[in-house]
């Protein structure tokens, strides 16, 4: 989870935005809009340029004045609950919660990057291991992402599963091997007395029909 904010905004900087009008890049949501809070949490990591932040505004009106409320609220425990409602999403989303006052009133910004981790979604994802249903870890989400990409899924389906590879270009070579894994980046081959690993990139898929089995053309640039 990336914890870092390319653009640094200052407390006058962020008053300032405070009354621009809203763009793709800032949100105002009232104390008791909390339901929207996750979404547009959500959708400012998968949508802003990585590292620049969107601003979402909590306890302000739609024209930018800070909400006048007949009993206090106490901000402390309001970043409580928003930070509850994020910790829903998933991937994990990076924020930065910051108390600012205006009119000797207190409001809350939340600071939101756009994340290298997207796509995130307003909830969590779940996969069947046996007879059991568990959230999925970080490497199960990749795995299934992957899966996505007409030569992830293909590759990720021969994972255990016996195969011929050989290279072409600067270095020549071949063998028989496992699939031992596959991610997002590379292929993992198991061939007993040696592990090879290769760019996703490099490799196009075809089939040995004498042998019924796949056939792994890697092109080495």
């Amino acid at each position: 989870m990336s914890n870092e904010l390319n653009v640094a905004l200052t407390e006058e900087e962020l008053l300032l935005r405070l009354g621009n009008t809203e763009d793709n890049f800032v949100e105002r949501k009232s104390i008791s809009d909390w339901k929207d809070w996750l979404k547009t949490v959500v959708a400012f990591a998968n949508s802003c340029p990585i590292g620049f932040p969107g601003l979402l505004f909590i306890g302000v009106n739609d024209d930018g004045t800070v909400q006048r409320l007949n009993e206090p609220v106490g901000l402390e425990k309001l970043q409580k609950s928003l930070a509850e409602k994020i910790n829903e999403a998933w991937p994990p989303i990076y924020f930065l919660p910051t108390i600012l006052r205006k009119e000797d009133r207190e409001f809350l910004v939340v600071l939101v990057p756009g994340s290298p981790q997207r796509p995130h979604f307003a909830g969590q994802s779940y996969v069947r291991v046996g007879p059991e249903t568990r959230r999925v870890s970080e490497d199960q989400f990749d795995n299934l992402i992957l899966q996505r990409s007409g030569k992830g899924r293909e590759l990720v389906k021969m994972i255990g599963k016996q195969i011929a590879w050989e290279m072409f270009g600067r270095q020549g070579g071949g063998a028989q091997a496992v699939v031992a894994d596959c991610n997002q980046f590379f292929i993992t081959l198991d061939g007993g007395s040696y592990k090879r690993c290769f760019p996703i990139d490099w490799i196009t898929i075809s089939f040995d029909p004498t042998n019924q089995r796949p056939h792994l053309m890697v092109h080495y640039p």
